[in-house]
């Protein structure tokens, strides 16, 4: 397979960088981190450590209660709640807006243990107990591994934390990927979960639309760089975001050029406000392996297939899966009860797309179709609407199985 002499100068170049690079405590510096944001507004907040079986060390938050009942004894809260944020996002998306429009503060005032998770490769969870993140095999990860290793360590975690043999779970995007991929894989977490709520539920991507489309058909060029000379990090101003910027950004505006995920995702500027915006930037993206994006185009290739990483190679693909197709997920494992939120306007999750998720599940038992114009796929987390269209209604479902 030959590619163009400058593309290959490029990745070669970037891969020897990306190894190469230092960051003072595997941190990238932000404005305010997760427990700083939650403090500042009369809360409490806990940082606990998670370490998965093939050695990632997570950093998860908790707002054990919420401000009004700060003084309440535990032993006496409702269940425990897991939110899980989506690609290249960190604890902190469920915080970033106030007490007033952040989820996991309307959580915690209703008397629920809100707890919010990171998957490694972001900036809480950048420590390995054997590897550094310069190591290139640090980042050689997809949504796979966070549904195989990092969401079963944490709901473990919780669960021993707690005392509670249940929780809920709330995901949006990558976050309900990483769970269909667990239940797939380990059917016994069905058990731990008393209700599974997904926003914009990711996992068959061949009808996705806007630019992400013509990434998308890069895949298997972006499985040749990675199993070649490493997968890079998604970060902000990497040398990766600008040349995929430079890729997607024809006739887009400078706004959606200067974040690689609204580039990815869409954007609808109604529905934040500039200090919103602002906000937001600051935050993400928190940090990725591209290896994620590949395998979300993989779907884009092969539509109709949710399925394990594809490595373009049928010797690869037999030592890996003993075939030479990697596995489909098999979601007829999945009987924990589901509810999912989609919407007609979502670039990423479209409505073919989820049809096809939902017929695929058997247990399905509340679908809401926002009908809104122009939710996009963000706006289930940060829209102007989403506490009387998403986060109201996330709450009478937790009460019905409370």
């Amino acid at each position: 397979m030959m590619y163009g002499l400058p593309l290959l100068r490029f990745f070669v170049l970037n891969s020897l960088l990306t190894l190469t690079m230092c960051r003072s405590n595997n941190r990238v510096n932000i404005i305010h981190q997760t427990p700083e944001l939650i403090n500042v507004h009369g809360y409490q907040s806990e940082i606990h450590n998670v370490i998965t079986d093939d050695g990632y060390i997570l950093e998860i938050h908790r707002l054990p209660y919420g401000r009004a009942n700060c003084n309440r004894n535990l032993a006496n809260a409702k269940w425990p709640i897991l939110i899980q944020h989506g690609l290249a996002g960190s604890s902190a998306d469920w915080v970033l807006l106030g007490p007033k429009r952040g989820l996991a503060y309307i959580l915690a005032n209703a008397g629920y243990d809100v707890w919010l998770g990171n998957n490694r490769g972001n900036i809480y969870s950048r420590n390995h107990r054997s590897m550094l993140p310069t190591d290139r095999h640090f980042w050689n990860f997809s949504y796979h591994e966070l549904g195989t290793y990092d969401l079963p360590a944490t709901i473990d975690y919780i669960i021993e934390q707690t005392n509670c043999n249940q929780l809920f779970y709330i995901g949006h995007s990558q976050g309900t990927t990483q769970f269909l991929v667990m239940m797939s894989q380990k059917p016994r977490y069905n058990t731990k979960i008393k209700l599974m709520i997904g926003l914009a539920p990711a996992a068959f991507t061949g009808n996705i639309r806007g630019p992400v489309t013509k990434l998308a058909k890069l895949t298997y060029f972006g499985v040749w760089v990675g199993e070649t000379f490493g997968y890079p990090e998604l970060r902000l101003r990497s040398a990766w975001e600008k040349f995929v910027s430079n890729i997607l950004c024809q006739d887009i505006t400078q706004l959606l050029c200067n974040n690689i995920l609204f580039l990815i995702t869409g954007f609808n500027q109604s529905n934040l406000s500039a200090a919103d915006l602002s906000m937001i930037r600051n935050h993400i993206p928190a940090g990725a392996s591209w290896k994620q994006i590949v395998h979300f185009g993989q779907g884009y290739i092969h539509p109709g297939h949710f399925r394990q990483f594809d490595y373009g190679n049928k010797m690869k693909n037999y030592y890996a899966y003993n075939s030479s197709e990697p596995p489909d997920y098999k979601l007829n494992k999945i009987i924990t009860p589901i509810a999912l939120f989609s919407s007609n306007t979502d670039l990423l999750v479209t409505e073919t797309d989820f049809d096809l998720l939902k017929s695929k599940l058997d247990n399905v038992v509340f679908h809401e179709a926002i009908s809104t114009k122009y939710f996009s796929h963000y706006d289930f987390i940060w829209g102007e609407s989403s506490v009387s269209i998403v986060f109201e209604p996330i709450l009478k479902l937790l009460m019905l199985y409370t």
